[in-house]
Order: structure tokens, then sequence, then C-alpha cells
């Protein structure tokens, strides 16, 4: 009973020690940062290839632990642009990034931006694009397109003699 008793109390020594010496889970400042950081590269990204872009707004962004190490970053953002050929637009764009944790020392915590993927993109013009369908030729405009005129028959061909040899 005393060697049970006694695992028991070592069991519970070596749990406890290696819980107060455990690593806590990320603090809410690291989460914070990598916001913030990831934030100020897609900022400068949009402005850097869309020069005429504006009103850039993050709609949604957060960062979750994958594991010890890694970490996911889910966000959407949206601004507006201007081209010649459709005038004001609006785009909304959504990804995911996920982070590798690649140095820590007490005062700061570094993360390689591994990997991005854009999973979903759209865009809303403000003044709609207007689309013409052309008329074929012959075509009539008044025409709803659903009426096809009957096609005349060829006309038959008379029989060629074959050739005797």
């Amino acid at each position: 009973m005393k060697i049970v008793s006694l695992v028991l109390v070592l069991a519970a020594l070596i749990g406890t020690w290696r819980l107060a010496h455990s690593r806590g889970p990320m603090t809410q400042a690291v989460h914070v940062g990598i916001q913030a950081d990831l934030k100020r590269i897609i900022t400068e990204y949009v402005q850097t290839n869309r020069p005429d872009s504006k009103d850039l707004r993050f709609q949604k962004f957060w960062t979750e632990t994958l594991k010890d190490g890694k970490i996911k970053a889910t966000f959407t953002y949206t601004f507006q642009d201007t081209t010649e050929e459709s005038g004001l637009t609006e785009l909304e764009i959504s990804g995911v990034a996920v982070l590798n944790k690649i140095d820590e020392n007490p005062e700061t915590v570094t993360y390689s931006l591994d990997e991005l993927q854009v999973l979903d993109n759209s865009i809303r013009f403000e003044e709609p694009i207007q689309i013409t369908a052309g008329l074929t030729e012959g075509e009539d405009p008044e025409s709803d397109g659903t009426e096809l005129e009957p096609e005349e028959p060829p006309a038959p061909t008379e029989p060629q003699p074959e050739d005797a040899p």
C-alpha cells in the first residue's frame, strides 16, 4: 500500500511540475499583433497594385491557433476601384492565411506567412454595365426569337448517268 501511495504522490508532483512549467495558450496580444501586421501587408499590397483604389475596409478578420506554433487567419475586405471600362466598382475579397512560428524571445514572437489562399472574390458595379445583344443578319428586330421560319426543302437533283466502261 505504501508503494501505491508513493507512486500516486510522485505522479501528482510530476504532473503539477509539468503544468507549472508548461507554456500557456497564445496570448491575446499575439493574435492582435498578427492581425495588425496582416492588415498592414494587405493594405500595402492593394495600394501598390491598385493605386486608384480607395475606402479599404476589413469586414471580417480573426485568427485562431491550429496547433502550437501554427496560426490561421481568416479575412474579408472590400475596397472601391475605378477603371475606364467599368467605372466605380466595389471589390470584396475573402481568404485564409497560415502562419508558422519561426522565432520567439521574451519581447517578440516572429511568424512566417507560409500560405495565402484567396477563397472568394466578387465585384459590385456602382453603375451597372449595359450589355446589348446584337441582331444576326436577316433577323427581325420585332421577333422574340421563338418563331422559326420554315426552311425550303432542297431542290431535287437529277440523277447523273453513270459512266460506262
